[in-house]
């Protein structure tokens, strides 16, 4: 009869029991699904900022010193969101 239930969420093992670090499952896919939106976010940055505005910018105003300017800064944003969510999956290491 008690053998036939499920386990209970606080009888499963924790996931750093089985993969190294002290998380359970959810907090480990919590932190895959933080940097997944991140990424997403840099990815985002990079194409819309880095060059669907610059050349905007350029066809319309010809204004190529903000594009130059504006377009450089996006990159460097992007790539930083972009080590931001690396950085938080290291977390899943732990």
């Amino acid at each position: 009869m008690g053998g036939d239930r499920p386990p209970e969420p606080e009888d499963l093992p924790l996931a750093g029991s089985v993969a190294g670090g002290a998380k359970t499952e959810g907090e480990r896919e919590q932190i895959k699904l933080q940097a997944t939106y991140m990424n997403g976010i840099a990815i985002g940055v990079f194409v819309v900022g880095g060059f669907t505005i610059p050349t905007s910018i350029i066809l319309s105003s010809g204004d190529l010193i903000f594009a130059a300017f504006f377009a450089p800064l996006c990159f460097v944003l992007s790539f930083g969101l972009h080590k931001v969510a690396k950085r938080s999956l290291k977390e899943l290491d732990r």
